[in-house]
């Protein structure tokens, strides 16, 4: 009997206990809900930042279209930039890729012009459908 304890002792066990297998799955899970939140915020900081980008490649090629006669009229509210109109068939050349959507909520972007000041603004909408401006002062609150 006492040989066969001294076996069972020095027997070498092969695989996981099933306790330590929970802790592993654990430390997995937590390392997971750490990880998940950081890279969705990172996501979307670089949407933003894509269209902040893409609102002054838009001010560039209005710039650029009213620099060579074409004029812009003044607007006060917000003017969507949409396909198919006067400002987008102008500056559309100056656009490689076609006119971007927003990234941050797959959108149009919008200009506001103050002809008397010769203010051009570039904006989009925000989560609330409230135009925030990304050129040339961003709104911080465009989310």
């Amino acid at each position: 009997m006492m040989a066969w304890l001294v076996k069972q002792v020095n027997k070498k066990q092969k695989g996981f206990t099933l306790i330590e297998m929970v802790i592993v799955v654990a430390i997995i899970a937590i390392l997971i809900a750490i990880a998940v939140p950081q890279v969705l915020k990172q996501i979307n900081k670089s949407k933003i930042e894509t269209d902040k980008a893409n609102a002054k490649n838009i001010a560039t090629a209005i710039q650029q279209w009213v620099s060579e006669g074409n004029t812009l009229s003044g607007a006060s509210s917000w003017t969507q930039i949409t396909e198919n109109t006067p400002v987008t068939d102008g500056i559309s050349k100056y656009l490689g890729s076609g006119l971007p959507k927003t990234k941050l909520r797959n959108g149009d972007f919008h200009y506001q012009y103050d002809a008397t000041n010769e203010v051009l603004k570039i904006g989009a909408p925000d989560s609330g459908g409230t135009i925030r401006e990304l050129y040339p002062s961003p709104d911080p609150d465009y989310k």
